[in-house]
């Protein structure tokens, strides 16, 4: 499960930094920032997870 949340987390990180570089108007830099963010939490979310099973 942990793992599942870390590779979703990535993806979203990976997804956030192709929407802000191909924004094209501050809306979508919003958007993408945002979403660059929440992945970084939802990988943070995953390694705390994993280490807590431990």
């Amino acid at each position: 499960m942990a793992v599942a949340i870390f590779v979703l987390g990535l993806l979203q990180v990976f997804g956030g930094v192709l929407v802000a570089f191909a924004a094209k108007s501050a809306m979508n830099e919003i958007v993408g920032a945002i979403s660059f963010g929440l992945g970084v939490l939802g990988a943070a979310l995953g390694i705390i997870i994993a280490k807590t099973d431990d």
